[in-house]
């Protein structure tokens, strides 16, 4: 009875090891695609440009937060698209927001786009803006949740967020 006890004890202490280990491991899932979006002045279409996305979207086996790591390239933003500039895309799950992040060999550069978007989970659907107010944007539907929910005053240099929670979340196509 008691050897039983020892190899379950063991049993039990290889297994919570093997589940801390598998915790602290991402996994990953690469992400290279080019999506066409509009760019929104004053409310109106004034061209297009394209989203170059390359790099790796990463996940935690026992936490809902995501993060993606690699190139945000806006083809009409050409500072996004600097040599060895990395963007930084986190998702948390209870939220319906994402959080951009630029840096450049090991330090933030000054960048004109908020660090606020929308996003959904396979990164094909977006909307994200800048600090004098254009919109890149994959659709209307997408601007028109961005431009109503998430707002940039250029005096103070602080992003509001309206009604978090009534945020929906974009859907997949």
């Amino acid at each position: 009875m008691r050897q039983k006890l020892k190899m379950l004890l063991k049993a039990v202490v290889v297994l919570i090891m093997v589940v801390w280990i598998f915790s602290k491991i991402p996994f990953s899932k690469t992400i290279n695609q080019e999506i066409s979006a509009r760019i929104y002045e004053n409310g109106r279409i004034t061209g297009e440009t394209k989203v170059i996305i390359d790099g790796a979207r990463s996940h935690y086996l026992f936490t809902e937060n995501e993060w993606f790591h690699g190139k945000f390239y806006i083809t009409a933003y050409e500072k996004s698209g600097r040599q060895d500039m990395t963007a930084s895309i986190r998702w948390k799950n209870e939220d319906t927001i994402q959080h951009l992040t630029y840096f450049q060999n090991a330090g933030f550069p000054s960048m004109d786009i908020i660090n606020t978007l929308i996003m959904n989970d396979t990164m094909t659907q977006f909307a994200l803006m800048f600090t004098d107010g254009t919109v890149i944007a994959t659709s209307d539907e997408i601007y028109q949740i961005d431009i109503k929910h998430i707002s940039y005053d250029r005096d103070t240099g602080v992003t509001s967020i309206d009604d978090v929670g009534r945020i929906p979340k974009i859907e997949t196509p």
